[in-house]
């Protein structure tokens, strides 16, 4: 059970701040876009109002009979302002903008790649957290323009609405106090719509990721034989169908809400007002207070106005808007890993020891999430059951061969994330060298050992790229890729490859890419440990994929490669197991057996 803090409204000062943390973090990555919002909407500010000036003193000197040179003068100068103008707004948003948001997209998404590969493991095992990663994945940017954008609408609409307002009042300020009404009832449909919108997002985005999920399985080659020859079509179809259901049900229910308060709220007072402003003109024209062209110049004025402060109402209250999103995305950013960086330096490996270690993934939920201390107790005491390793004590030693094995569901893979430290623990300890691996930097443990697990994955670049698992340079790393693949027994396919160690894996981004057999792609993936100098190996299911040649080729040559330092390996097959030096057998989470082929099994 979890412990969520309560809904709170939103408060003007965190509207403020979010809204402020947005446009500052575009100013630090983006400065030039954050200049030329500012600069676009002080210009079109203008366009608007002088568009209205322009009109009312134009009508004004033809209805007062002044010469023609005088409005031919006011023509050429409105003319010649609308050019440049319009000439800058254009190669803005043609030219420059696009490039703009691109690099702001690449700051921000960049940001997003850093901090999801600081945050534990045990956060992507929590589907809450999750549709909020996704959701800060997919918002961020666009949010990020929607405020800039809108600030440089706002300053658009302040600086037009200020020049409109003052010459609306210089004709009637009666109008001017209509208008004003009907703005702050644009202001509460809006405040009411934003929250509409933000709860509606929140209850529909886990049906769309689930219709994201769906739909990459009909696209991908992963899932392309699954489909064709099992009945899982039917089953997916059916829960396509139900969810579909459920997206249209949320559409339905929050639609209503829109209606009502858009359709008719907003509507109503939209268009009364305008109505109310007509005819109170229209009584002004008849007792003379009024002019023809004043009228004509004054119902443009007030049409503009009109829809000025509207929108500029409507601009304001997207803030709120914005700050529910941008408060998501802060979260995001402002989480800090519950897994704790050491400082000791990491000595020469002897020993690695688990003592009385416990684990269970629903107890490992991130601090978001922990219980509460008096809660823990009960928590604990209810996930018993639930535990995917229990109490398990063992050790290994520098320079040892081990084989964990066990059924499916042992808690095999489970106890290599724990030892690679993915995971803490949630009872016990793992001691290196009898200090607890706590005390060690998190980031130099890791690249100490060496894993292929049974779920690797072949990336879409080259060859090269996918054993250094990383960048690859001809000059230094050519040596090291051929040989760590030699020692995967990649040879004789190597050979194959029309460009080598250069050829492209995968036709996810080039059409003239290679797809390997699974074999063939577990030695590429077993080549990625062979390519470092790891002091601990650790081999999942490393011949799960293998043909029986094949594994004993692969077995031998692990042996030979692997002769000084230690390796784990976790296998079902008899053959693997027979080259470790002990073996240890989990079943439900405990290690039940412990022993060797030569010694016999001890219980």
């Amino acid at each position: 059970m979890r412990n969520k803090a309560p809904k709170k409204k939103q408060k003007i000062s965190s509207i403020l701040k979010n809204n402020l943390f947005m446009i500052k973090k575009i100013a630090r990555y983006t400065p030039d876009y954050f200049l030329f919002m500012i600069l676009e909407g002080v210009i079109w500010g203008f366009i608007n109002s002088v568009s209205a000036y322009y009109t009312f003193h134009l009508l004004n000197t033809v209805s007062k009979g002044r010469d023609f040179a005088y409005a031919v003068k006011i023509i050429a100068l409105m003319a010649l302002f609308y050019i440049l103008a319009y000439m800058f707004d254009r190669w803005y948003w043609s030219v420059h903008n696009p490039i703009l948001r691109q690099k702001l997209y690449l700051k921000l998404h960049e940001e997003l790649f850093v901090k999801s590969r600081s945050l534990d493991l045990a956060c992507f095992d929590d589907p809450e957290f999750y549709d909020d990663y996704v959701w800060a994945m997919n918002e961020s940017h666009t949010r990020a323009i929607e405020v800039l954008e809108d600030t440089g609408k706002l300053i658009n609409r302040i600086v037009a609405s200020t020049t409109l307002i003052s010459l609306l009042i210089s004709i009637d300020p009666v109008i001017a106090l209509i208008l004003l009404i009907s703005s702050a009832i644009t202001v509460i449909c809006n405040l009411i719509g934003n929250k509409v919108s933000f709860r509606y997002s929140k209850e529909s985005n886990p049906l769309w990721r689930k219709n994201s999920y769906i739909n990459r399985i009909y696209r991908l080659p992963d899932y392309a034989k699954e489909l064709r020859i099992s009945r899982a079509n039917d089953l997916i179809m059916k829960e396509y169908e139900k969810n579909a259901g459920k997206i249209i049900e949320v559409d339905v229910k929050y639609g209503k809400k829109y209606f009502l308060l858009y359709g008719i709220g907003w509507n109503a007072a939209f268009n009364l007002t305008y109505s109310l402003i007509l005819i109170y003109m229209i009584i002004m024209l008849g007792n003379g207070s009024l002019l023809i062209g004043g009228f004509a110049a004054s119902a443009t004025v007030v049409g503009k106005i009109r829809w000025m402060l509207t929108d500029l109402t409507e601009r304001l209250t997207k803030y709120a808007k914005h700050s529910l999103y941008v408060e998501k995305y802060r979260e995001f950013l402002r989480f800090t890993p519950h897994m704790k960086k050491g400082a000791l330096p990491l000595p020469i490996f002897e020993t690695l020891e688990l003592r009385n270690v416990s684990f269970s993934y629903e107890f490992s939920a991130h601090p978001k999430y922990l219980f509460h201390d008096e809660d823990h107790v009960a928590q604990k005491k209810e996930n018993e059951n639930k535990d995917a390793l229990k109490n398990v004590n063992l050790t290994i030693r520098a320079g040892e061969k081990i084989a964990i094995v066990g059924y499916n569901g042992a808690g095999k893979t489970t106890l290599i994330k724990l030892i690679m430290r993915l995971y803490d623990p949630t009872e016990g300890e793992i001691l290196y060298n009898g200090i607890n691996i706590k005390e060690f930097d998190t980031d130099e443990y890791r690249k100490m050992i060496g894993t292929v697990f049974q779920d690797f994955k072949i990336f879409a670049t080259t060859v090269a790229e996918n054993v250094m698992n990383g960048s690859y340079h001809a000059t230094q790393d050519e040596t090291t890729v051929l040989n760590a693949l030699k020692a995967a027994d990649f040879t004789e396919k190597l050979s194959d490859l029309a460009d080598g160690i250069h050829t492209h894996l995968t036709r996810e981004f080039n059409d003239k890419g290679t797809n390997l057999s699974g074999g063939e792609a577990q030695k590429v993936a077993i080549a990625r440990v062979f390519a470092k100098d790891h002091t601990i190996v650790i081999m999942d299911e490393p011949s799960s994929a293998l043909d029986p040649m094949a594994e004993y080729n692969l077995n031998q040559s692990i042996l030979h490669n692997t002769d000084n330092k230690t390796v784990i390996f976790i296998s079902h097959r008899l053959s693997t197991t027979r080259i470790a030096d002990k073996i240890y057998m989990f079943d439900t989470g405990r290690l039940i057996e412990e022993g060797s082929h030569k010694k016999g099994r001890i219980n």
